[in-house]
């Protein structure tokens, strides 16, 4: 359980055979490419960039907008294009665009009725004014039609709507509003979008029939991804007229496995491997077991450790596990998430490939939850009578609560204390090794004063010791007493420190205490209600817990995610490593 040696290889050939070579590379799957030269303006990545820039676009609109239950294509239903459908997803959205200008004019016209404003424009030419208007109905009330106007209200209400039809000059009204006349007669644009919302549906239909491909889209644009990294890999390696060579990291065991891949090359390749230099920083790969390697992807969201640091995932799984239980803290609630792993196996192992390390950690997170909440009897809310078989009972109605308290504190300081050995192992001379045992020292020195155990003071001020003088590295002995002391002075944030881990005794005391009130709502519904009760007091129950159960997994999730990101992690290494990413033809 390390990070894995890395080798800095580069491999050369005649320059006629660099793309062949570097496809070769690709399918052994095994380089971490780096760039040889800085990057420059390439035709062929511009193209691929474009390609994958539609892709997206299709992509992301099939899911969000077309995505059915249709049953998925067979073997010999042929897929469109990502440029054909990307031409329907354009007219789609200029018929939707069309669509809402023609529901806006018919809106705002339908109120006068269908007539041919050609009519209306030929009376005009003859000396016969026809306008329309609309004003507030106060100001209507109150204004009287010029002599030989004839008026005609189309609309009543608040805003009045109206036509004044006069011989000679047109009327000019105060406080009226003139309408213009629409260009074409309702009958028309009725007819347009009647005709448009054909063209729409039809749209629709293409588009949902495409969004049945969607695993075969996807699986063609990770291929253009791949080869997107491929060109950009081929564009900025070195190369000259004679020579192409390529550079990156291999995983040393891998190194001899590249030697063997490429000796059938059809032209001499030339493959030089030596360890990295001080100055350099390989990528990082790790080799766990099967259940440090589930957390990895919840630990690889705070950081990868550094190549020449420790690798901190067997640290983080098991405290992970155990804190996720402690806050979610309900057996039923545990076998909900047991459900939910195998739900996850079962159902989407073939769809969503990134699913099963999810399913792996659902699975770890269920078990610790069910085995906490057996220990503190926690069934969801469940207040159960004979609590003899209790082993922690936490319980703020039947229990000791502070016995969580007790317990999530002294976690905190076993949590902690690892820690600080783990800096120890990682330091790197032995009087930061001192200086980290001191901070332990220091810690347990507090953790025996506190519980009045004899000679607290001598194990607080060999910490402090070893802190003042063994902290810093400067050969000044003023200098490093005058680091030591800021170091010292350093020590303050570590109660605060152990004091975070209370919010594990807080939502573990929260979570059984809302499915407890669950519970009790359930139970006053039913009794209130004769025999309607009983059904609304099973949806009390369903709604209520999976509440609980939604927000207690992401309080279950954040909070201990950020104990190790913000209390532990910081004091034993660096999150800084850049994860290791082959070349990898799939």
């Amino acid at each position: 359980m390390a990070i894995v040696p890395m080798k800095r290889v580069i491999v050369a050939t005649l320059a006629r055979e660099g793309e062949a070579l570097l496809r070769r590379l690709q399918e052994l799957g095994v380089l971490h490419p780096e760039h040889l030269r800085d990057e420059r303006e390439s035709e062929r990545i511009n193209k691929i960039e474009g390609a994958l820039h539609v892709q997206r676009a299709v992509l992301r609109d099939l899911d969000q907008k077309w995505k059915t239950k249709a049953p998925p294509p067979g073997p010999d239903e042929a897929s469109p294009s990502y440029v054909e459908i990307h031409g329907w997803i354009g007219q789609e959205r200029r018929l939707s665009e069309q669509l809402a200008r023609l529901d806006r004019q018919i809106t705002q016209q339908s109120p006068w009725g269908s007539f041919d404003p050609n009519d209306i424009r030929t009376l005009s030419e003859n000396g016969m004014q026809v306008q329309l208007w609309q004003m507030e109905r106060k100001p209507f009330a109150a204004w009287r039609a010029p002599e030989g106007a004839v008026v005609q209200v189309v609309v009543r209400g608040k805003r009045m709507s109206f036509c004044t039809i006069v011989q000679g000059k047109a009327l000019a009204i105060d406080r009226a509003e003139s309408v213009a006349l629409p260009d074409q007669p309702l009958c028309e644009l009725i007819a347009e979008r009647d005709e448009l919302r054909g063209q729409q549906t039809e749209m629709a239909q293409l588009l949902k029939g495409a969004a049945r491909f969607l695993p075969t889209l996807t699986a063609e644009n990770d291929r253009f991804h791949q080869e997107h990294h491929f060109t950009v890999v081929l564009e900025r390696a070195f190369g000259n007229e004679w020579l192409r060579a390529f550079a990156g990291w291999v995983p040393e065991p891998e190194v001899e496995s590249v030697k063997e891949g490429l000796r059938t090359f059809p032209t001499p390749v030339i493959v030089e491997a030596r360890d990295p230099l001080p100055e350099e920083t390989p990528p990082v790969k790790t080799r766990n077991t099967w259940f440090v390697r589930t957390f990895e992807p919840l630990l690889h969201l705070l950081g990868q450790p550094r190549y020449r640091g420790l690798d901190p995932a067997l640290f983080f799984a098991p405290f992970m596990m155990l804190f996720f239980g402690i806050c979610l803290g309900d057996a039923g609630y545990g076998l909900l998430m047991l459900l939910a792993s195998w739900v996850l196996r079962r159902f989407l192992r073939g769809r969503v490939p990134g699913i099963i390390p999810v399913a792996n950690m659902t699975l770890l997170f269920g078990i610790a939850t069910i085995i906490w909440g057996i220990l503190t009897g926690g069934v969801f809310g469940y207040a159960f009578h004979d609590r003899s078989w209790i082993l922690l009972d936490v319980s703020s109605s039947s229990g000791d609560p502070m016995l969580l308290f007790k317990i999530a504190v002294g976690l905190g300081i076993l949590h902690l204390t690892v820690a600080f050995f783990m800096a120890f192992a990682g330091a790197a001379t032995w009087g930061q090794r001192i200086a980290k045992l001191g901070m332990v020292a220091v810690l347990w020195g507090g953790v025996l004063a506190v519980l009045k155990m004899p000679h607290w003071y001598l194990l607080l001020g060999a910490g402090l010791g070893a802190i003042l003088f063994f902290s810093a590295e400067a050969k000044n002995p003023f200098a490093r007493v005058g680091l030591g002391l800021w170091n010292i002075y350093g020590l303050t944030g570590l109660l605060g420190d152990v004091m975070s881990y209370a919010r594990l005794f807080g939502l573990g005391l929260a979570s059984g205490a809302i499915a407890s009130v669950v519970n009790m709502l359930a139970g006053q519904v039913r009794d209130a209600v004769p025999v309607v009760g009983i059904v609304l007091a099973i949806l009390v129950l369903a709604g209520g817990h999976a509440f609980n159960f939604a927000i207690g997994i992401i309080g279950a999730l954040v909070h201990p995610a950020r104990l190790h990101a913000v209390e532990a992690l910081p004091k034993c290494v660096e999150l800084t490593g850049a994860p290791y990413r082959p070349l990898v033809k799939r």
